[in-house]
């Protein structure tokens, strides 16, 4: 063929509307790139994410975790999947913390331990993934150490934890997962009442009990903007969320079809909460998140809902 007729060809429509779905479709049929997912739900925590919380005992029940809205993004940011399953509820059920009065470098010794029910979770970050039909435990979350310093303009804390694959079927991520995690949150005036917070979670995933496949490492961010009222029992602002991928997934069990690639995540959104009063006496806390989840790459988007009650006895001595 002559360049000429390569020319007359293109200004013809149906030609050109021919090559056009030609390489879309070749574009189309290209492998979508995945990532296995962790543990660390990313908006868990908000406003004062840093800050340890009193001495006492916390009972949250429940705690409750819409993702809705589910769509997948590729490695490129675009929008591969929309509306590609049905919404995920997870329950925390229930979440229990101790912040004890001993204290270790000056910080208070803090244990906490939660357990998770849900009906299905994301184990792949790719065009479908299991389901199950109804509820069932998740994995066990424990941390057996936290500590928390609480300054005039700062409080910081730090701390370990893990999850234990207690889920069954495709409820749990079937690995143990060590985490450590240090957060802070500023305070602008004296009465503490403006503040801005950070809290960095770092999971290193062990090969999952069920395939040889060890998920990448995962860095979380979660944290906050807001102002706190009623003496600090309540509190309302902006909260965020980060999340990426920073070792490769590997494993001889990963599918050759799968081509993985570290992906990440992040969400914004309004949080409330609100003391909750019993005959003149603080008892609790209503909490809710509301998160829009933005920027994902190699990833799932959508948004989130958080709402809580947790019922708290302050002090010691009381």
């Amino acid at each position: 063929m002559r360049i000429s007729d390569v020319f007359g060809s293109w200004n013809n429509r149906r030609f050109r509307l021919a090559v056009a779905a030609g390489v879309w479709l070749s574009l189309a049929i290209q492998p979508l790139k995945a990532q296995y997912v962790g543990n660390q739900l990313p908006g868990l925590l908000g406003i004062q994410a840093g800050t340890q919380p009193p001495e006492g005992i916390y009972l949250t029940l429940p705690l409750y975790y819409r993702h809705s809205d589910i769509s997948l993004y590729d490695a490129q940011g675009n929008q591969a999947l929309k509306n590609f399953s049905a919404d995920l509820n997870l329950f925390m059920l229930p979440s229990f913390m101790v912040i004890t009065p001993f204290k270790v470098l000056g910080g208070n010794v803090g244990v906490s331990f939660t357990q998770w029910i849900d009906n299905g979770a994301i184990d792949v970050a790719a065009g479908k993934f299991q389901r199950s039909s109804s509820y069932a435990y998740g994995d066990l979350y424990v941390q057996p150490f936290s500590l928390g310093w609480h300054r005039p303009h700062a409080d910081v804390t730090t701390g370990y934890a893990f999850f234990a694959p207690t889920g069954s079927g495709t409820a749990g991520r079937h690995m143990w997962v060590n985490e450590v995690d240090f957060g802070t949150t500023f305070y602008f005036d004296s009465h503490k009442n403006y503040h801005v917070s950070t809290m960095v979670l770092y999971d290193y995933n062990l090969t999952k009990n069920n395939a040889n496949v060890k998920v990448g490492d995962i860095m979380t961010w979660l944290g906050g903007a807001g102002r706190s009222f009623l003496k600090g029992a309540g509190s309302a602002g902006v909260a965020y969320s980060a999340q990426w991928k920073m070792t490769h997934d590997s494993g001889p069990d990963i599918p050759s079809f799968l081509p993985i690639s570290d992906g990440r995540n992040f969400g914004v959104g309004p949080e409330f909460n609100t003391p909750v009063f019993a005959k003149g006496h603080f008892v609790g806390v209503v909490q809710l998140r509301y998160l829009w989840w933005v920027g994902a790459k190699t990833a799932v988007g959508g948004q989130s809902l958080t709402a809580s009650f947790t019922l708290a006895k302050l002090g010691w001595h009381q």
